[in-house]
């Protein structure tokens, strides 16, 4: 039975040993230190086994509520996709697009691709993280990657950076300060679902492609670009896979930058991180990626953000396990490794090949892969990396699949006309003008 959370009494919290979570046990660890949860056990979880029909109005309910809370707009308008050209890399065609995501916002994207794909192809939307655009060395690397496993990857800039800066600077971080999310959240719209919403329509972008296998598409991102791959397991029905890298299911997160404080706050309203982790089931396969040194992300320095992580991916694991699809949620560390992209090892590839497919190659052939460390790669091709994450903790430490790649140069990324940088339907300022 489900009551308000005002009637949600702590001291039950202490005497409570066990709650019962589809027929399986979960420890009241769960909900202490006012953690976990903020609100009683929704309806579903009552009786000894998960009822699918009251699991899924249960989640369509809580999707409703998440959407409408980041401020998702309800009508979508016509992409008006113009193809800008292409070009081949290391063995990839990588096409140029730009394309409407809503009124006054559009966005410049590159899709990596085979050359000669054999059939429709599995694809990956790229979430990117705090100065992340397309032309970062990591989002390069994963698309290219992606890209010769056989798969389809789009690369958008995020608002407010690289071709959607108004000077076409990378790294900007332009939507973090106090007065930007201010006037999106007065507006109703939080910058959180700025970024999931323009993600969204790279997925509508992918539908729109004869190439591209529409039940077999997914997201993967690292930090920020972890957090929004969450949001869009957790919101975006038509998504079967995400790579949640560099990112926790845990409070801790609610100390972070305003982009990601914001809407976690709002979603611990009414969700534990366990039932936010949960919206996935039973369709869309979670992989959440961490080293377990970086304090970038467990900035106690305590291991708490991973402990709480454990946790939630643990109460979700049960949940989709009792929905018929057990081992499509798991947490994995790599032991002191610090803030790096997890989303391209070997780990997330084999987990890429489980859930969407890599036509060209197999399992094996992916495990075979011989292997590179991302800072001698970076040195070796004149990529600098900035001072947070340019350590061997962090992104010069990654170990990542070698297919004898080379970074594309930034020009050759560029989507936009003479003209168009800088103008309101590429940048920050434009979209706040037109939301207000």
């Amino acid at each position: 039975m489900s009551v308000p959370c005002r009637d949600y009494v702590p001291r039950f919290l202490g005497a409570l040993a066990l709650l019962c979570l589809g027929g399986a046990a979960v420890a009241a660890e769960d909900v202490a230190d006012g953690r976990e949860p903020r609100c009683p056990a929704p309806s579903w979880r009552a009786g000894a086994e998960i009822d699918a029909g009251a699991f899924a109005a249960w989640q369509a309910e809580q999707r409703r509520k998440l959407r409408a809370m980041l401020g998702i707009p309800t009508e979508r308008v016509a992409l008006e996709a113009e193809r800008r050209g292409e070009l081949e890399w290391d063995g990839v065609v990588i096409e140029k697009w730009v394309f409407t995501s809503e009124p006054a916002s559009r966005v410049p994207a590159v899709l990596y691709r085979p050359k000669d794909p054999p059939g429709k192809m599995p694809a990956i939307v790229l979430t990117f993280g705090h100065g992340g655009s397309k032309s970062q060395w990591q989002y390069n690397y994963a698309g290219l990657v992606y890209a010769r496993l056989g798969l389809a990857c789009l690369a958008m800039d995020p608002i407010g950076e690289e071709e959607r800066h108004h000077q076409g600077h990378l790294g900007t971080r332009a939507h973090d300060p106090k007065p930007v999310s201010d006037r999106a959240a007065r507006a109703g719209r939080l910058i959180m679902g700025k970024l999931v919403f323009d993600t969204m329509r790279g997925i509508d972008f992918l539908l729109e492609r004869d190439d591209v296998d529409r039940d077999r598409i997914g997201v993967a991102g690292n930090s920020l670009g972890g957090a929004k791959a969450g949001w869009m397991a957790a919101v975006e029905p038509r998504i079967k896979m995400a790579i949640v890298s560099g990112w926790a299911y845990d409070d801790v997160t609610l100390q972070s930058k305003l982009c990601t404080k914001l809407p976690n706050e709002r979603m611990r309203e009414f969700l534990s991180w366990g039932e936010y982790a949960s919206l996935g089931a039973p369709h869309c396969a979670v992989l959440v990626l961490n080293g377990d040194a970086d304090w970038i992300i467990d900035r106690h320095r305590d291991g708490r953000a991973w402990k709480g992580t454990h946790a939630a991916v643990e109460r979700a694991a049960k949940v989709y396990e009792a929905l018929g699809a057990g081992g499509k949620i798991r947490a994995w560390f790599e032991a002191g490794g610090g803030h790096r992209p997890y989303f391209v090892y070997k780990e997330a590839l084999e987990w890429i090949h489980r859930y969407l497919g890599t036509p060209a190659m197999t399992l094996e052939q992916i495990r075979e892969l011989p292997t590179l460390n991302s800072g001698a790669w970076c040195d070796a091709h004149g990529v600098k990396l900035e001072r947070l994450y340019g350590t061997p903790l962090h992104q010069r430490g990654a170990t990542l699949p070698d297919f004898g790649l080379h970074p594309t140069p930034r020009e050759k990324l560029s989507c936009l006309r003479p003209g168009e940088l800088g103008s309101p339907p590429f940048t920050l300022e434009g979209w706040l003008r037109q939301i207000e």
